[in-house]
This record gives structure tokens, sequence and C-alpha cells, in this order.
């Protein structure tokens, strides 16, 4: 790619309408719902979840097809098609894929800055868990599978705090910051590649609710964000003031058409047994012996040596 992230504006030609589609959907679930199990986090060298933030997803298209009411005006954004491109090269086939949409309410700590699931040509996260993929991204060993993909990343929140922070130059680098009020913009990266997180969010005295789990939704409802439990009891209430919407876009992004048309031919896709034999040379490069798992997805001698070779150098939001 010529560039590792660039700053949009104006991000949508109807930012109205985007907000619109938003609130007509529901139910969102918790974030932690998509996120890594308490095992792969485990792996990857993070903290088991121990309690489910006020931070809630729905996804609004998968494989190319908008999922929810109205989300082709999403999907289908050509601002972010043209900056896609921009990125990537004139040359560039560029396949929006993917719109999911956040909604937090007051959090006192960050969200902690991390990179994207990656996804590798023949090897996602339909079949592998994501602690592999994020190790397999980490390692640098299969850069030459990785599918790139391409995200545009813009808000709708006007309040305090939940300024969005990420790193182009990598986790060594500067940092850069978007701060409310967010406006009509957008950023655009690899954020497979590169790093971002969320600052605390909510003005000072502003109370996060603590009484809710994964099975909490938050719907749309008398004019603001409303937490229910499954049977439908109200948990906690976010007026819009202090609701913070995240709007991801995704796309696959191929140097070329051959590049893609090697991709939908299914040629040089990654398997299983080649991963692991691949992490198995370069583990005993390193001097880190580990005989071959029976299931590479859990063996726990097996996660033990390839989580804890390969880190993230991930950076802090200060």
């Amino acid at each position: 790619m010529t560039a590792t992230a660039l700053r949009l504006e104006p991000a949508w030609p109807d930012p109205d309408a985007v907000l619109a589609v938003i609130r007509s959907a529901g139910p969102f679930w918790p974030l932690t719902n998509y996120a890594a199990g308490d095992a792969e986090m485990a792996a990857l060298g993070s903290k088991p979840h121990t309690f489910t933030p006020p931070w809630f997803r729905q996804d609004f298209a998968l494989l190319g097809a908008a999922i929810v009411e109205g989300a082709e005006v999403i999907l289908g954004n050509p601002r972010f098609a043209e900056a896609a491109h921009a990125l990537a090269g004139s040359e560039a086939v560029v396949r929006p894929t993917t719109v999911y949409v956040n909604v937090m309410g007051p959090t006192p700590f960050p969200f902690a800055p991390h990179l994207d699931v990656p996804a590798f040509r023949g090897f996602t996260r339909t079949d592998h868990p994501l602690w592999l993929l994020k190790v397999m991204k980490t390692s640098g060993l299969f850069e030459r599978w990785r599918t790139k993909i391409v995200t545009a990343v813009s808000w709708m929140y006007d309040g305090v705090g939940g300024d969005f922070h990420y790193w182009p130059e990598g986790p060594d680098g500067p940092g850069a910051v978007e701060s409310p009020p967010f406006a009509n913009v957008a950023v655009v990266a690899d954020n497979e590649e590169t790093f971002h997180g969320v600052a605390p969010l909510g003005a000072p005295g502003a109370t996060m609710p603590t009484n809710l789990d994964r099975e909490s939704r938050l719907v749309r409802g008398d004019g603001a964000w409303v937490v229910h439990d499954p049977t439908g009891v109200e948990l906690a209430r976010f007026a819009d003031a202090d609701a913070r919407i995240t709007i991801s876009w995704k796309a696959d992004v191929f140097a070329d058409a051959a590049e893609a048309a090697r991709t939908d031919a299914g040629d040089d896709a990654l398997d299983l047994d080649t991963v692991v034999e691949v992490f198995r040379a370069d583990l005993a490069d390193r001097g880190v012996v580990v005989d071959r798992p029976a299931d590479p997805h859990a063996d726990p001698a097996w996660v033990s040596a390839v989580g804890g070779t390969y880190r993230d150098p991930a950076p802090a939001i200060a």
C-alpha cells in the first residue's frame, strides 16, 4: 500500500440517512460476544473477560450483502471505496464485504489499542479461532497469504471523551487522534496492521452500568438507547448525547485483478497442516521445540508455545 492511513472528510454524502438506518436497527449485543473467549484471551496474553462493559455491536452487512434494512447506504458508500483505492493503488480490486456498528455508553477506562482479526487465503475466522489468526499475523510468517482488508471507521458523537487513537506508523511511531465532536469524518486504514483504540468515554461523574452480562441487549426506544435483560427488564439507558456510535466498513482489497482471480480460484490457499509446519519450523529456529499438536486449535502445549512466542507490541492510550 502507498499509505498506511488517511483521514476522509466528508465521510458520508448524507450522514442523516446513515443515522436513521442505525436507529431503526437492533437489537445490539454486547461486544464481548464478538470477542475472543477466555481461553483465547489467555492465548493472546490478555486477561479473561470479568464483566460486560456497555459496548454493543450489530452486524449490518456480511459477505458483501446488507443484512439490515437500509444498510446498502453504508455498504455502498462510494467515498470509502475511493479511499481504499487511494491506499491500495489505482489497479487494486476493492470489494466491500462487511459493516458493523458499535454503540458505547459511559466507560471510565479505554477500549485498549488492538488490531482487528486478520484473514488469509483459505484461512479465516469462519473455520479457525481468533487467537490463531491473530498470532499468525503477529508472527509475520504468513504475509504472502494475508488478505488485505481496508477499514473505514467513522463516528456519530459530540460528547465528552471517546477520542479515537491510532498509530499509522506502527506502535513505536507517533499516534494520531480524532476527537469529538466528530462531525462527518472517517479514518481509513488497514486495521489488521494499524493499532487503534478508544479513550475513556463520558463526562466527569457519568455512571457506567455494572449490571450487564452477555445476554443484555441494546435497543432504540423513547428517543434514547435502552439496555434490557432477556425478559425485557430495563437495565440502563443512554441519552443520545451520551451514546458514542462507531460505524466500521470493511473491504477486501487485492493488488490487481490477477491477485483477485488467484484468490477466487483458491490457488495457494493455506490449510491447517501448512500453518502448523510453518510455525514449527520457525519455533525450532528460535530454539523452541514443540510436538505436532493433535488439535492445533486448542492443544494446551501448542497454544502456550505459539501464543507465548509471538506477541503484539501494543501501544497505550495516555
